[in-house]
C-alpha cells in the first residue's frame, strides 16, 4: 500500500526504483516490495537513453524517461542517472544509478 506505480511525466512523488535484487533489505520480515533508494539497479525506461542521461518518471507507468532539460527540474523529480545507452525508442531496460 505504500509503493505505487507513477503514470505522471516529472512526478515529485517518486522517491526510488523497485528493485529486483536488493542488496539489503530492510523490514525483510513484511509484506511488499523491495524499492532501491541508492545505488546501481536495473530500471525500465522509455525512449531512447545515452549514458549519464538524467532521468524522471514517464507517462508510461513504472518507466523512466531522460529529462529533456534538467537544468530546470526539482531535484524531487529525478529518479537518478543512466550507467547504459539504449538507442530503441521502445520501452527496455537498464542500470541506473539512485
Amino acid at each position: 500500500a505504500e509503493v505505487t506505480v507513477t503514470d505522471e511525466p516529472g512526478s515529485y512523488q517518486a522517491v526510488g526504483v523497485v528493485s529486483t535484487d536488493p542488496a539489503y533489505l530492510m523490514n525483510k520480515d513484511t509484506n511488499g516490495v523491495a524499492v532501491a533508494l541508492r545505488g546501481r539497479v536495473p530500471c525500465k525506461v522509455l525512449g531512447n537513453v545515452n549514458k549519464g542521461d538524467v532521468l524522471i518518471t514517464s507517462d508510461l507507468p513504472g518507466h523512466a524517461m531522460v529529462a529533456s532539460d534538467p537544468k530546470s527540474l526539482s531535484p524531487l523529480q529525478i529518479i537518478g542517472r543512466a550507467l547504459e545507452t539504449k538507442t530503441e525508442a521502445s520501452p527496455g531496460v537498464i542500470e541506473i544509478i539512485v
